[in-house]
């Protein structure tokens, strides 16, 4: 059987290295261009990799331009895999390869289909596995060819649940190969009375609120750590990104949720919580408007402070009107 691959991000990457291992004939990858790596998570150029085993290989910018089909009908492939494309992908996609199209989804389907898995599976302290389905017109309903589990350690963050679901996912596809060349993947309906939903995350969930516990905070900053935009939160009017953390199991210090109790290394901030308390040990400092927000230092917050600037922009409101008042006093004659 004829098999095309196209996709984006490190998970199209290691099916295709399985598909090649697997002996499987692959007639033609497509690959979403270079020009979109900033923007997308996890992105992954496919090029290298077709090339290397003599497969014919094209970049796209939309998964539903002409182009996409332009290349992929001449090849005509018996079998698809449309893999890591956070694209909607058109019906024609879907029905162009006579034995379907094949998906891939890192959760226990039919829990956790949509958005953001890998976020959603370390915020909600929920169970990962990889899933290879064949897509229909609904978001990862289709029937499953193979599932399996993948171990969520208790301090993963999301490079690392990517990467155990990147080799687990890879030994599926190779094992699955004789199936795939002769044209027999087995398959079964998904029970879609469990179902579950995923939302789609921005880069603003990241804000950290410091009124939640340090057990959250930390999942927080795991689910959105590379390859995502990472949790944040707010030092004068710049964002300090926060890539990584660890738990501080003593409740050795006190203070207001937001404040700085300790100085470390690096620096490494340990920071006051709701309940509990969290070190920060990976931190970057994006610019902002304003003042420079100065070195850290120990009794100050992190975070916007609400109150304290409501009172200063009444103060400024006050300072305007005045400065009004006193214009239109100045014009009279």
């Amino acid at each position: 059987m004829k098999v095309a691959l196209i996709g984006s991000v490190s998970s199209s990457w290691h099916t295709l290295r399985g598909l090649i291992a697997g002996g499987v004939e692959v007639v033609c990858v497509l690959g979403l261009d270079e020009s979109h790596a900033a923007r997308v998570s996890d992105y992954r150029s496919l090029r290298e990799l077709a090339e290397s085993a003599g497969i014919p290989f094209r970049s796209f910018d939309k998964v539903a331009g002409e182009g996409v089909a332009g290349f992929l009908r001449p090849h005509a492939p018996d079998l698809l895999f449309a893999v890591g494309l956070s694209q909607l992908i058109p019906k024609w996609l879907l029905t162009l390869a006579p034995a379907g199209a094949v998906g891939f989804h890192p959760t226990p389907l039919p829990k956790g289909r949509g958005r953001a898995p890998v976020a959603w599976t370390i915020l909600l302290d929920q169970p990962a596995a990889a899933n290879l389905f064949f897509l229909t017109d609904e978001p990862d309903a289709g029937d499953i060819i193979d599932q399996r589990p993948v171990e969520v350690r208790p301090d993963d963050y999301a490079r690392d649940l990517i990467d155990r679901t990147n080799e687990v996912l890879e030994a599926m596809v190779l094992d699955l190969a004789p199936a795939i060349r002769s044209g027999r993947l087995p398959r079964r309906p998904q029970d879609h009375s469990g179902a579950t939903w995923y939302r789609r995350r921005v880069p603003e969930d990241g804000l950290i609120d410091w009124r939640d516990s340090a057990d959250e905070i930390y999942r927080l900053v795991r689910a959105c750590s590379h390859p995502y935009p990472g949790a944040f939160t707010h030092w004068g009017e710049a964002r300090l990104v926060v890539w990584r953390a660890r738990p501080h199991p003593a409740e050795d210090h006190h203070g207001t949720v937001g404040q700085i109790l300790r100085i470390g290394d690096g620096p490494a901030l340990l920071v006051q919580c709701g309940r509990g308390l969290l070190w920060l040990t990976d931190l970057r400092l994006d610019g902002g408007r304003g003042t420079d927000p100065g070195p850290f230092r120990e009794g100050l917050r992190l975070g916007w402070d609400v109150r304290a600037r409501l009172e200063e922009m009444q103060t400024r409101l006050r300072r305007l009107e005045r400065r009004i008042r006193g214009q239109e006093t100045e014009g009279v004659t």
